[in-house]
C-alpha cells in the first residue's frame, strides 16, 4: 500500500472525518489523498493543495439522469488518478461521487473501504457494502446495514476534529448554552430558541451567556433580541472555536448531524436535539435517538418546537446535578479512542493479505 485515498463529498458529515484522518496519517507518515466535489472542497482549506483533488462534475447531481451523465465522467478521472497509485487502498465516506469512485477502483482491483457516519446507512454504502473490505461505523446499531456482512463491519467511531483534542472542561462563572443551528437552521428555530433563552434567564439565578451559531440572515435579528434582554450572547454563521464552546457550555442545544453528535459524545454535554426534518432517510432523528436511549440527550421533533418546550427541557437538566453527573459518565463510556489508529489498522491489515 503506497497510499490511502479518502474519498467523499458534498457535506460536512462526509469530509470532517476525511480531514481529520489525513492530519492524523499525516503524523503517522502514512501518504495520503483526499478526493473531493466541488461542494466538498470547502472543508479541505487548511490541508496541502497538492493532496486535495477536487472532480469535475458537469451537472448537480440532483437528478437521477444528471446522475447518470456523470458517473461514467466521474470513472474516467479516479481511473487517471488511479494509474498513479499503484496499490492505494480507497476509503469511501458517503456522497453520490463516492459510488463511481470505488466501484471504479473495484473494476481493477483495488481494496476498498467504507465509513458510515450516520445511524442509518445511506444508499451509496449500502450499495457498496457487497464490494468492500472494511465497513466502518460511528454507531453500534446502524439502521440499513445488512448484517450478512458481519465479519467486515467495525464499529470505530467518528474521526473528530483535532481541535477537540486541545481543549477541555473548566468552570465558569456563567450558566453557557450553546446553539447549534448552522447551516441547517430556520427561522422558527432560531425564533423558538431565542424565546426560550429569554424564558429561561427568568427562572435561574445565575448569570446566562449564549453562543448561537445561526444562518447569516438571522444573526442581526438573533442579536437585537438578546440585546433587548440584556442576555449576553455571541453570535455568528461561524464559530472557530466551536469545540472550545463546547467544553464550556453547561447545555447544547442543536441539529442532529453525525458529526455534531459525536462532538457532543466527546465533550460529555447534556443535549437537546432537534433533528433536520428533511434529512434523507430521517438519518439526524436516528442519530440523536442513540443519544436519547442512553438517557443523555432529549430529542423534539421540528414540527414539536416551541420555546416553551425547550424551557422544559432546559430546567430538567438545570435542576437536577445528579442527571448531569449521570450523562457525563455515560457519555464518557460511549467515547470512542483513537478512531484513526483502528481504522488504519484494519486497512493495513487488508493489504497485507
Amino acid at each position: 500500500m503506497d497510499k490511502i485515498i479518502l474519498v467523499g463529498g458534498g457535506t460536512g458529515g462526509h469530509c470532517i472525518p476525511m480531514a481529520s484522518l489525513y492530519k492524523k496519517f499525516s503524523k503517522l507518515n502514512i501518504k495520503c489523498l483526499i478526493v473531493t466535489d466541488k461542494r466538498g472542497s470547502v472543508f479541505f482549506k487548511d490541508i496541502n493543495p497538492k493532496d486535495v483533488i477536487i472532480l469535475k462534475v458537469p451537472t448537480k447531481l440532483i437528478t437521477r439522469f444528471e446522475q447518470l451523465i456523470n458517473f461514467p465522467i466521474i470513472c474516467i478521472q479516479m481511473l487517471m488518478i488511479l494509474i498513479n497509485t499503484k496499490s492505494a487502498h480507497i476509503l469511501g465516506f458517503g456522497g453520490y461521487i463516492t459510488l463511481p469512485i470505488l466501484l471504479c477502483a473495484k473494476t481493477i482491483n483495488r481494496k476498498i473501504s467504507i465509513h458510515e457516519a450516520n445511524a442509518v446507512m445511506g444508499k451509496a454504502n449500502r450499495i457498496l457494502s457487497k464490494y468492500v473490505v472494511n465497513i466502518f461505523t460511528t454507531f453500534s446499531e446502524t439502521k440499513k446495514l445488512n448484517k450478512k456482512f458481519i465479519q467486515k463491519i467495525h464499529n470505530v467511531g467518528m474521526p473528530l476534529r483535532e481541535e477537540f483534542k486541545n481543549v477541555s472542561n473548566k468552570k465558569n462563572k456563567e450558566y453557557i448554552i450553546s446553539i447549534i443551528g448552522g447551516s441547517q437552521g430556520s427561522s422558527s428555530l432560531s425564533k423558538e430558541v431565542v424565546l426560550a433563552m429569554i424564558k429561561f434567564k427568568e427562572k435561574i439565578d445565575c448569570k446566562l451567556l449564549v453562543y448561537h451559531q445561526c444562518r447569516v440572515e438571522d444573526i442581526t435579528a438573533i442579536k437585537d433580541k438578546y440585546n433587548e434582554f440584556k442576555i449576553s450572547s455571541e453570535v455568528s454563521n461561524y464559530f472557530i472555536d466551536m469545540p472550545e464552546k463546547m467544553f464550556d457550555s453547561n447545555i447544547i442545544i442543536s441539529r442532529a448531524g453525525s458529526s455534531t453528535i459525536n462532538e457532543i459524545i466527546y465533550t460529555n454535554k447534556p443535549s437537546i436535539l432537534i433533528p433536520f426534518p428533511y434529512a434523507i432517510d430521517d438519518h439526524q432523528f436516528y442519530n440523536a435517538s442513540f443519544l436519547e436511549k442512553n438517557l443523555c440527550a432529549r430529542i423534539i421533533k421540528d414540527s414539536d418546537l416551541s420555546s416553551d418546550l425547550i424551557l422544559n427541557e432546559l430546567l430538567g437538566f438545570y435542576q437536577n446535578s445528579d442527571k448531569i453527573n449521570f450523562i457525563s459518565q455515560k457519555l464518557k463510556s460511549l467515547t470512542h479512542k483513537n478512531t484513526a489508529s483502528k481504522i488504519l489498522n484494519f486497512i493495513q491489515k487488508q493489504n497485507v493479505n
